[in-house]
Order: structure tokens, then C-alpha cells, then sequence
């Protein structure tokens, strides 16, 4: 039998992926906070580096925003992402990440899998997630602050930067300043695995 990639994960885990709410509840969740600090729309998809289209359709529930879109939106309703997470991550600042003991978050689709690596020391500037993305996963376009090094562990990326797409198979890097915009498509026959290292603090420090 041959598990999904949420699953594979929590029997690496031993206890199934923390989750974000799904998209159903996501979105009214944002839009009451849209609401409650008084900005529109178009106001945050500007701030988040997003179309004022894709921010209406998360609002609905039907598009799922990728893990640095939704710190890009929430960023721009001044509030965390930790805020969102059914599950606080831990602060530990282990020096060490063992495989197999890191929690996975997704948001709504269970085939898209977050491993958030715990940063080694109080005040690092570094940040990483390991990724696994489902066959025909496309992110959003999108920019944020900061610079992303890629590095792909498993499967075959095409990844959009500026306006240039290159294709990323195991092995391969790719290392640019998150300001330029950039999306991400599985165009392989299965799942990807991509560890990203950068400086966007994704999630807020204890």
C-alpha cells in the first residue's frame, strides 16, 4: 500500500500532522479580521504581494494559500500565523532536527505537508521547512521581504522567478531575493520534497 504524503509523514512522525483550519473556516477567519482592523480587500492583496482576486478567493474558502502567502496575509492584518496553527510549534532551539520527530503542518489539502525545522538559537536569522508537495501542486505568485535558498530533496520542480522559469531536479538549488516574484509547479510524475531555507521569519519567536 503506498501512503499520501500527509500520511507518510505522521507514520515517520508517529502522530498524524498538525492542521491549520481548513480553507471553510480559514477564510472567514481572515475576513473577520480584514474586517476588524477596517482595510480592504485590495489594501491587503497589495501588502501581501497578492492579487486582490486570490485574496476574495481564500476569503470564500476556495483557494488555499501557500504557507508564505498566508504569513504574507496575515502580516498584513498585523496578526502571526501561529495564530492560525490548531497547534502551537515548538520552541525548543534544538541545535539538531532528527527526522521522523518533526510535526507537520498543512493547510486544508492533507497532500501538502509543512516539516517546520526548528531554529537553532534564540535570535537566529536563518529559517527552514522541509515541503512535500502532491503531483500537479502550483503555488500562487508571490513576493515577501527577505532572500529563499531551495534546495530540492525529492522530485521535479519548475520554479517561476521574475518572469524565468527554471527546472530543479534532486540535487539541484536555487537562490534568489524573495522581493522578485515567484511561484513554484510540481511538473513530475510524483511527489516533491523541497527544503527552503530564508530569512522570513514565518513563525514569531518565543
Amino acid at each position: 500500500m503506498t501512503l499520501d504524503t500527509d500520511e507518510a509523514v505522521a507514520a515517520d512522525a508517529g502522530t498524524p500532522p498538525s492542521e491549520f483550519p481548513a480553507a471553510a473556516k480559514l477564510g472567514p477567519m481572515l475576513r473577520a479580521r480584514r474586517k476588524e482592523i477596517g482595510k480592504t480587500m485590495k489594501q491587503v492583496a497589495a501588502e501581501a504581494g497578492l492579487t486582490e482576486g486570490f485574496i476574495s478567493q481564500i476569503e470564500r474558502g476556495l483557494s488555499t494559500p501557500s504557507l508564505i502567502s498566508l504569513y504574507n496575509v496575515v502580516n498584513a492584518l498585523g496578526t502571526t500565523v501561529d495564530a492560525f496553527l490548531s497547534q502551537p510549534p515548538r520552541h525548543s532551539h534544538s541545535m539538531v532536527s532528527h527526522a521522523g520527530e518533526r510535526p507537520g503542518y498543512n493547510v486544508e489539502t492533507k497532500e501538502r505537508v509543512y516539516e517546520l525545522l526548528e531554529r537553532g538559537f534564540p535570535g537566529a536569522k536563518l529559517n527552514g521547512c522541509i515541503t512535500h508537495m502532491p503531483p500537479g501542486y502550483v503555488s500562487e505568485l508571490t513576493s515577501h521581504e527577505g532572500e529563499d535558498f531551495l534546495y530540492l530533496i525529492e522530485g521535479e520542480m519548475l520554479y517561476e522567478v521574475d518572469g524565468k522559469e527554471y527546472r530543479l531536479r534532486a540535487g539541484d538549488t536555487l537562490h534568489f531575493p524573495s522581493s522578485l516574484p515567484h511561484r513554484a509547479r510540481n511538473v513530475g510524475p510524483g511527489p516533491a520534497r523541497e527544503l527552503w531555507v530564508g530569512t522570513t521569519r514565518i513563525i514569531t519567536e518565543d
